[in-house]
């Protein structure tokens, strides 16, 4: 039994330690102090390892790349902050092994059989993580597909005003904090690639093609050829908001559709049994009734 509470203990020490370099990590995303202290550039130079390490493994690797995509769908942007999720991930896993390792020996079932019951805590670990993650990626999918519609109208709004693409995306930010808070993070995203020296419709593409909504890939792409093309916007940017208006009125049409079948349904199994009762009751009764009398005589 002792041996199981430190097995415990170990796994809850293992568990909040990557919740405190989460929390830091997550903090350093936003704001870095001018002086930093020793203990924190240490731990900041870690972080920034372990994610160039991660960079260049996704780049060698066809399934490590589409994990970051998905990753990338999900919120978690920069090599760093997927290191990051996926050291916390590996840890759970590891304190899931341990648990099952553990509670399969106090159990009694052997060395083999506690190990068996470890790695199937940790796949099962593993498992829920990865539904957690899916879960997470058609969330935020449905964030952006509702937020297009009011950073199409800004857009358009700031570009009639006359302002550049680098005004605009900037514009788009300070404006859209708030309101739109996943649309402002894929937009600065894009100002941090430009910011460092590639080239805006490089940038732009670079973005929409990991998008998982379509609305604002579309957008992306829109900018990405006026920047290369050099032409006006205003046309491009009114015909876009047409079609995402008639791409969301077609979700909403087959929405309705949808829960017409399961009203259908609904009412086939739960309506249509006590409107019979309510209906063919009395004359069943009656019937019976008859049936009774008839075989009295």
């Amino acid at each position: 039994m002792l041996a199981v509470m430190l097995l415990l203990a170990s796994g809850a020490a293992l568990m909040i330690a990557a919740g405190v370099c989460w929390v830091v990590a997550q903090r350093s995303l936003d704001r870095q102090p001018p002086q930093a202290p020793d203990a924190w550039r240490q731990t900041e130079s870690w972080l920034l390892r372990r994610g160039s390490a991660w960079r260049v493994h996704r780049r060698r690797h066809a399934r490590s790349a589409e994990l970051a995509i998905v990753l990338r769908q999900a919120g978690f942007i920069g090599s760093r902050v997927q290191a990051q999720f996926l050291g916390i991930l590996g840890t759970l896993a590891a304190c899931a092994c341990l648990v099952g390792t553990a509670w399969g020996w106090e159990q009694g079932r052997g060395v083999l059989g506690s190990l068996m019951l470890g790695i199937a805590a940790s796949a099962l670990t593993g498992v829920l993580c990865w539904a957690w993650l899916k879960h997470r990626r058609r969330r935020r999918t449905r964030l952006l597909d509702d937020e297009i519609a009011l950073v199409l109208q800004v857009t358009r709004m700031l570009w009639e005003a006359g302002m550049t693409l680098e005004s605009v995306l900037q514009g788009l930010i300070d404006n859209l904090r708030g309101t739109a808070p996943e649309s402002v993070r894929e937009l600065r995203s894009v100002t941090h690639k430009i910011d460092a020296g590639q080239a805006r419709e490089d940038a732009l593409e670079e973005v929409a093609d990991v998008q998982a909504s379509e609305g604002l890939s579309d957008l992306l792409k829109l900018l990405a050829q006026v920047s290369s093309s050099g032409g006006g916007a205003r046309d491009s940017l009114r015909a876009l908001s047409e079609l995402l208006r008639d791409r969301r009125r077609t979700r909403l049409q087959e929405a309705v559709s949808r829960l017409s079948g399961k009203m259908s349904l609904v009412m086939m199994v739960f309506l249509f049994p006590a409107l019979l009762i309510v209906l063919a009751g009395p004359a069943v009764l009656n019937l019976a009734g008859a049936l009774a009398t008839l075989g009295g005589e």
